[in-house]
Formats: structure tokens, C-alpha cells, sequence
């Protein structure tokens, strides 16, 4: 694969932003960004960052459509994806699933939590879920 994958982030599967947010915040010294609505992603999105550390974004459902509400359900509060930014989203999800064998799960829409650059999700059993953001 020619495509280079940067990390992101991590997305974190929690019920309640605010409450998942305190910990970070308060116990590790995290900042946070403003919670913000994703209406088709269905969720509610806040970024945290330290400058020693990962990137978190926490993700809340909106309702019982949301795409994060299997992963709470079936192991609650939980890592739920990682996030890798790519030059050519349409190139590297052709490629990922070509040459890696991913399922598509998600096509390419643009995410407003992100300034609306296009973000795609693919899974694989042996990696998990991944989110590719087009730079």
C-alpha cells in the first residue's frame, strides 16, 4: 500500500461527554474542545488534547440510531476507533480494501467536527474500526 496512514486520534465510545470529559480533564490535564452535534455521523463529538499525549475524541450518541450505541451496549465505555489522515481518502479506502481486505462501513462524508473534511470508516477483524480524515 502507498498510501501513507498519519495518526489522528483516538475515538472513545462514552455515554456522556460530559462525564467521561471530567476524568480526562481534571485527572489527566486534558483541554477540551466545544462539544459539537455531528447530524450525520448522529453523534455529539468533543476533542481533547495535551501536548504529551494522544489526541482523544469522545463520542456520544444523539439517539438510538447512533453508530456507537452496539459498542456501548456490548462493552460500555471503550476505545472505538483509530484515526489516521491520508492525502487521498477515495484512493486509500480503494486501496485498504483491496490489497487488506477492509469492509467499508462508513463512505466518505464530511465531518463538521473536523472542518468538514471528509472522513470514511473501515474494519477489519484483526485491526478493528478505523477512521481515515482526508487531509
Amino acid at each position: 500500500m502507498n498510501q501513507n496512514l498519519e495518526f489522528h486520534h483516538i475515538g472513545v465510545a462514552c455515554h456522556d461527554i460530559e462525564q467521561t470529559k471530567a476524568f480526562y480533564t481534571e485527572c489527566l490535564g486534558y483541554a477540551a474542545t466545544e462539544t459539537v452535534e455531528d447530524p450525520i455521523q448522529d453523534i455529539r463529538i468533543c476533542f481533547l488534547e495535551k501536548s504529551d499525549a494522544p489526541r482523544i475524541e469522545l463520542l456520544a450518541p444523539v439517539d438510538e440510531n447512533s453508530p456507537v450505541n452496539r459498542t456501548l451496549a456490548a462493552v460500555g465505555v471503550s476505545p472505538y476507533h483509530i484515526c489516521y489522515t491520508v492525502a487521498d481518502i477515495e484512493l486509500t479506502v480503494k486501496e485498504l480494501r483491496r490489497q487488506q481486505k477492509f469492509v467499508l462501513v462508513a463512505k466518505p462524508v464530511p465531518a463538521c467536527a473536523l472542518e468538514n473534511k471528509r472522513v470514511a470508516f473501515l474494519y477489519k477483524k484483526e485491526v478493528g474500526l478505523i477512521e481515515l480524515l482526508e487531509a
